[in-house]
């Protein structure tokens, strides 16, 4: 993986965990724990998936979705 996906993953990652705090009224590193152990968090940072280049709010509704399905 590149310097510069990885930095974008690490961006979005940023992105996604202020939604959380935003929408879900956690702290920061509650909304941490649980983004990095869900298994949205390894779609995330698989670059082959591509889920970097989307927004905040789109990484949200995903988050949402996949935390909702038990992934």
């Amino acid at each position: 993986m590149s310097a510069e996906v990885k930095q974008l993953i690490e961006f979005a990652t940023q992105d996604l965990v202020a939604e959380i705090v935003e929408k879900e009224g956690l702290t920061i590193p509650k909304a941490m724990d649980e983004l990095f152990h869900s298994r949205f968090f390894q779609q995330l940072s698989n670059p082959g998936l591509g889920l970097y280049r989307e927004s905040g709010a789109y990484l949200y509704e995903s988050y949402k979705q996949s935390k909702a399905n038990n992934d």
